[in-house]
C-alpha cells in the first residue's frame, strides 16, 4: 500500500485469495500498515461485491455525505441511519485476516477464491465468475478513459 502525499492509503492491485470456512480472507501484506488494522466493510448498494474501508476514508465517506448540500437534513439522516447500521467494524487477527460477515458473504456470494481489487482509498472483495463478467463489461470505459487521460 502507497499513500497519497496527505497519508491516506492508497490499495493497489488485483489479487486471488481463498476465503477460508469461518469467512476470514487474508488481506495483501502490502496493504496492511500495523498487525491491528482496523477496517470497516459492507456490501455495495447494488449486492455485486463487498467494499472495505478505513476508518478514514469510512468517516470521510460519512462527512461527504452529510455536508452535501443537495440533501435535505432528513434524508441525511436517513442515509446516515442505513450507512452506519449497513457497516461492520472489523479487525486484523495476527495471521492478517479479516472476518468478513456471513450475510454480506451471502449477498455478493462470496466463498471459496475470491478476487480483492484495489480501488484507490477502499478496496472490494468480488465473487471470482463476478468479477471476471464486470471487468469485461467495463472494458470499453476503462479504454476510453485511459485514453482521455493520456495513458
Amino acid at each position: 500500500m502507497s499513500t497519497e502525499q496527505n497519508n491516506h492509503p492508497i490499495f493497489s492491485g488485483e489479487f486471488c485469495h481463498a476465503l477460508d470456512g469461518k469467512n476470514r480472507v487474508t488481506i495483501p501484506s502490502r496493504w496492511r500498515r500495523t498487525e491491528a488494522d482496523e477496517f470497516f466493510v459492507m456490501p455495495d448498494r447494488t449486492g455485486a461485491f463487498v467494499r472495505v474501508m478505513t476508518p478514514e476514508g469510512f468517516r470521510a465517506a460519512a462527512e461527504r455525505a452529510a455536508a452535501n448540500p443537495a440533501v435535505t437534513p432528513k434524508d441525511q439522516a436517513i442515509f446516515l441511519r442505513h450507512f452506519y447500521s449497513r457497516s461492520q467494524h472489523v479487525v486484523l487477527d495476527k495471521q492478517g485476516r479479516i472476518l468478513v460477515p456471513e450475510e454480506y458473504c451471502a449477498k455478493a456470494n462470496l466463498r471459496g477464491e475470491i478476487i480483492i481489487l484495489g480501488a484507490r482509498d477502499t478496496f472490494e472483495l468480488w465473487n471470482k465468475d463476478s468479477w471476471n463478467a464486470n471487468r469485461e463489461s467495463e472494458e470499453s470505459t476503462f479504454h476510453r478513459i485511459a485514453e482521455l487521460a493520456g495513458l
